[in-house]
């Protein structure tokens, strides 16, 4: 099947091929009026032209090509970030290269050079969780965006989710519930995401004069996460709800629940901060989780580099977006053991 090609849109509007390119170039402003511009785009929508990527780049000396540095940590790769940096590009016409540097500084140096050596015209760096980021030396000179990690001396412009936000939002559930003691079943304690969100967690605990305890999860597996949950449950005065820093430690503290007979939500209220890999949402019942931003900070982090290559200003911000809550039927008023005892030995 043919390829549409721009005389194909301008046969369709009934304009000029020039106008075409002028419209899809980004130059229509001033030069083509405002309804033939709207049906110009309409007609390569309708025909799913897209401008020869090659040409572009011949003409206007630019690769339209974006470097994209990542690693994987103990929870998993960034997919849903990447999968929609990468459809961003894609509608955009632009070409991505990833690379992995496993988190090691030397292998991130080779596919620095790498990147240079292909022309990419901007560089993205993908962070697996929201963690400080210190940019070599060579990213000076190119334009970046660090997505879910941040330079501690704000010299480069970073995305990332409030984790401390969704802490105080996970923890703000359940005192509306009617908790007074609630467990956080956390991540590694040295991780920047886990002080955040623990942190965030506390603000709202502490407001509340709760009683709460942190139990740190060795590993983000549903097994180190049943062993750290039950240490919790099984407390003389046990809390009356959880809050899971991932959908793993979740799955956990589900089964951990189930294997002293915990009834969820009437005897155990759940709350997980993360929920990328559709686990927690797939409980009985299904778990309220706190929603990681993770496609709306992809596409302001595309948006903001393309911005960045158009524009002669160069100005470094932090952008930080509000994870907000999404309420299942995981949590309800607490119901103590001790009534759930009396009432069966009536």
């Amino acid at each position: 099947m043919r390829r549409p090609t721009a005389q194909d849109v301008a046969d369709l509007v009934g304009v000029s091929r020039s106008a075409v390119s002028l419209v899809l170039n980004g130059h229509g402003a001033g030069n083509i009026a405002p309804n033939k511009q709207k049906a110009i785009l309409e007609a390569a929508e309708r025909l799913n032209y897209r401008p020869n990527a090659v040409a572009l780049s011949l003409r206007s000396q630019r690769t339209r090509t974006i470097g994209v540095l990542t690693w994987p940590s103990v929870g998993g790769t960034p997919s849903l970030i990447l999968r929609a940096v990468l459809n961003s590009a894609t509608r955009a016409g632009y070409v991505l290269i990833f690379m992995d540097t496993g988190g090691d500084q030397e292998v991130e140096g080779q596919a620095l050079a790498t990147l240079r050596d292909r022309q990419v015209e901007a560089l993205l760096v993908i962070a697996p969780e929201l963690t400080d980021y210190r940019p070599p030396e060579p990213m000076m000179s190119i334009p970046t965006i660090l997505v879910n990690c941040a330079d501690p001396q704000a010299s480069v412009t970073s995305v990332v989710p409030d984790e401390s936000g969704a802490g105080a939002a996970a923890a703000q559930i359940l005192v509306d519930a009617g908790h007074s003691r609630v467990g956080i079943l956390a991540g590694s304690p040295d991780a920047v995401q886990t002080r955040l969100r623990v942190a965030g967690c506390h603000q709202i605990i502490a407001a509340a004069d709760m009683a709460a305890e942190t139990q740190f999860v060795a590993g983000c597996d549903p097994g180190s996460a049943t062993v750290a949950a039950r240490t919790l449950l099984e407390q003389p005065e046990p809390p009356t709800a959880l809050i899971c820093a991932h959908e793993r430690i979740t799955v956990g503290a589900a089964l951990a629940a189930a294997e002293l007979g915990l009834r969820i939500p009437e005897e155990l209220s759940l709350v997980s901060l993360e929920d990328g890999e559709q686990l927690a949402c797939q409980l009985a019942p299904p778990v309220t989780t706190i929603e990681r931003p993770d496609r709306p900070m992809a596409e302001q982090a595309f948006s903001m580099i393309i911005e960045s290559l158009d524009s002669a200003e160069t100005s470094v911000k932090q952008v930080a977006f509000v994870c907000p809550p999404v309420f299942r039927d995981s949590v309800t008023a607490p119901r103590s053991r001790q009534s759930r005892s009396a009432t069966a030995s009536r």
